[in-house]
């Protein structure tokens, strides 16, 4: 009977340990997972402060003009329509 209180005893406090190294490596990965976080929104931050996604207000026109030629694969260039 002794030997099974003492037995108890040892894989209670075997878990309890793992139990404990579990939450440190899991504060551990929190505290990283936060820091990068924080890291992305100040990125965010800047690309939008820099406007990075926005249009330019005037567009540049095409030089060609109007490309609308049509050429088959048989080769036979169609008329441009009026």
């Amino acid at each position: 009977m002794k030997q099974l209180a003492t037995s108890n005893l040892e894989f209670q406090q075997s878990v309890s340990s793992s139990n404990m190294q579990f939450q440190q490596n899991m504060t551990a990965t929190i505290q990283d997972l936060k820091m990068q976080i924080g890291q992305l929104a100040n990125t965010v931050s800047e690309l939008q402060s820099a406007g990075s996604n926005s249009l330019p207000s005037q567009p540049i026109p095409n030089p060609r003009g109007n490309a609308s030629a049509v050429t088959l694969r048989s080769g036979k260039e169609l008329p441009q329509p009026a």
